[in-house]
Order: structure tokens, then sequence, then C-alpha cells
């Protein structure tokens, strides 16, 4: 459920195309700088009606209706109906910024009103776990509940702490991913923080490992993914459209509260050794599915990583984010689609190479299918996830 619209078919379109959804952000309040780029990749003009009933839906933030439509999805797409009552189902997602919007009203009626004039049912929306909560209350779903803030590894790790719920035994089933909601305000505070992509025409494309690159395109909506055993999909006759067969997440302590630090040297180290306890090679790996944003110094942290593991022979690199966006759980589709047959795809805004990376993402030519992918996150602040799925 993202900005280029609900399901994967329609996530495949926009990767061929590379052409991320823009829409212009109303900032009537005037938080943003005129001087900084106004766009984002909204996801407010796809119908989540099919997915979510308007009743439970005017209750709702947005961020979830987001979640709970892509849960949904999610479920139908597994085969499991509309809810999955009386199961210790997990649900664990990820989120930067929260439920934006309704923190921002509730701070405002606090603020101007008074504490005592606080509304409940602002305060319950306002909370970043509110959507894993509505998406659970939605399915039925009884085991775990989860909300993780680890910013652009979040969506991975949320998978990661899923699949250790079921090889665990604690869930049987479990459902995945992220959401997130761009607001004036939270684009505004990026915006000054220099985080977005600034062009030098005033737009706001990101550009993925190109050469002058200047930040992220901002993005919201939701992707979940259902994980369960691959023996119970099997017993149910379900058709899975990948197969994680490993992970790994790390923490880089050079890493400013806000930035991305630089330990490629120990992150590829790390990686490579949780790899290799389980038995996979990294010359097994025939396609990586980046999470590189066109942050400055992310992308550099990401191409240093990339190159260290593979000891300079990077297979193909995918970099979803020049379409999808930051932090709306693009990159998890777009990975989980390459796994699952979609080979490859043009690299949205990148023009030049930059000489310092020594890596060049994937021009869109053709490639067979991938037959193991690697995920790669790394965070503002350090965080680090990495997942390796295999075709189904």
């Amino acid at each position: 459920m993202l900005a280029s619209g609900a399901g994967p078919e329609a996530l495949a379109a926009a990767l061929e195309s590379g052409a991320p959804h823009l829409t212009p952000l109303d900032d009537h309040a005037g938080f943003r700088s005129q001087r900084r780029p106004g766009h984002a990749a909204l996801a407010r003009h796809v119908d989540l009606s099919r997915w979510l009933p308007a009743a439970r839906a005017r209750r709702m933030s947005l961020p979830s209706r987001y979640a709970s439509a892509a849960a949904a999805m999610a479920l139908a797409g597994a085969g499991r109906g509309p809810g999955v009552e009386d199961e210790a189902v997990a649900v664990v997602l990820a989120t930067a910024f929260g439920t934006a919007k309704y923190a921002e009203d509730l701070v405002r009626e606090i603020l101007i009103q008074g504490p005592e004039n606080a509304s409940p049912s602002l305060f319950s929306e306002s909370v970043a776990n509110a959507p894993a909560a509505q998406v659970a209350i939605g399915a039925g779903a009884r085991g775990a509940n989860l909300a993780v803030t680890q910013r652009e590894a979040g969506p991975l790790l949320a998978v990661i702490l899923a699949a250790r719920e079921l090889r665990l035994g604690r869930s049987g089933f479990a459902l995945a991913g992220c959401y997130e909601e761009v607001n004036p305000l939270i684009h505004a505070v990026l915006s000054r923080f220099r985080a977005l992509a600034a062009n030098e025409d005033g737009g706001s494309a990101a550009r993925p490992f190109d050469r002058d690159r200047t930040g992220f395109l901002a993005a919201e909506g939701s992707a979940v993914l259902a994980i369960e055993r691959a023996a119970d999909a099997a017993a149910r006759g379900a058709r899975p459209l990948a197969r994680l067969v490993a992970w790994e997440q790390a923490f880089d302590p050079t890493a400013t509260a806000h930035g991305w630090g630089t330990g490629a040297e120990a992150l590829a180290a790390r990686l490579a050794a949780g790899l290799a306890r389980r038995g996979v090679e990294p010359a097994s790996i025939d396609r990586v599915v980046s999470g590189a944003s066109g942050s400055v110094a992310g992308d550099a942290l990401e191409a240093a990583v990339l190159r260290r593991l593979f000891a300079g022979r990077v297979p193909p690199v995918l970099a979803p984010k020049g379409v999808t966006g930051e932090h709306a759980g693009g990159q998890l589709a777009a990975a989980v689609l390459a796994a699952g047959g979609v080979a490859a795809w043009p690299t949205a805004g990148f023009r030049r190479p930059d000489p310092a990376l020594r890596l060049v993402p994937h021009d869109g030519s053709p490639l067979p299918p991938a037959r193991r992918v690697l995920a790669s996150a790394l965070a503002a602040g350090g965080a680090a996830a990495w997942l390796v799925l295999d075709a189904p």
C-alpha cells in the first residue's frame, strides 16, 4: 500500500517505469522553507475500501488505515481470509515517525486548551504502536504485538523479529512490515535537517548512488508480509512469494544520533559472519536490493559495506527507493518481488556514477530471475539489518 498503488503489480509497474508518484504537500501552516522541496510520495489517492471498511477506517489515523489495509491484503494473498481468530499470530510493524498527525494534533490541544481537554481518541492513535494494535484487532491476532522504531532498518528488523517468534514456537503465523505517514511538520523537519532530496532544478526526486545525490524522497504507506513456516504453507497449499533463509542485524557505534557512521568494515564483517553461520556464501547471492535512498552519507556507507562483503565483485544492485521513497516499506516489498521473479528494474534518478563509491547500480537491462537476494538496510543512528531471500 504505497504511493505506487495497492499490491505487488502496482509496485512492479512503478519500478519498471522508474517514475516516483510525487504529490505537493499542503503547507498552509508555513512549516516549510520555501527554498526547500515540497513534494513527497504520498499514498492518499490509493483506494483502501476493498481492504478496510469505512466504519473502521473513520476511527483510525492514516497510518492505522494503511497498515490495516496492507495486513488484510497480506492475509488474502496468503489464503488466510480476513482474520485469524484464536491463533497466536504475531504482529510486528516498524515506523520512523509514528502517527505524526494525531500526535501533532494532540500536543496542539494540550498546549492551547489545556491537558484536561485532550481528546482520548487522539491519544489512543497518537502512540507508535497504535497501527500494530489496530492490525491485531482487525485480524484477531493474539500473539506478540510489537512496534519497531529503528528508522531505515525498521522494516527488515520487523521481519527478523517476526521470524524469531516463529522459530521459537511462540507463533505459527506472523504479519510483519512497516507503516509511515508524511505530514507537513515531519516533512519540514526533514527538510531543515537537509535530509531530503533538493535538486538543482528544484525537484524532489531522489538519486540513489548518484554523484549528485542530495537526500531521500519522503514517502508514506505500508508494506506488510505474511510469514509462516515452509511446512505449514505447504500443508495449506499456499504459494509463497519468497523464502527467508537467513538474516542478520548489527549496530554501528560510529554513527551519530541523527546520521550514518563510518563502520563499513565492522558491519561487513558482522554480516559475513552471520551468513557463514547459516551456511550462506556471498557468492551464492545473485542480486542485492539496496536501501540506498539518495542520502549522501548513507549511500556511501551502503556501497562500502557491499564492496567489502563481496570482495569488490558486487552482483547487480537494485535501488528501489528512487521510486518508492524512504521509510514506507518500498524496499522490503521490492526485495520480495525480486526474489519472486521480478528480475530487474532501472535505478530511478541515477545519472552519473560517483567515483568515491566504486559502485554503479543496475541500469535496468534484462537479467535472469534471481535465485538468491540480499536486502540491505543501514539506518541513520547506527542500526543495520539484512535479509537473504530465496526464490520460492
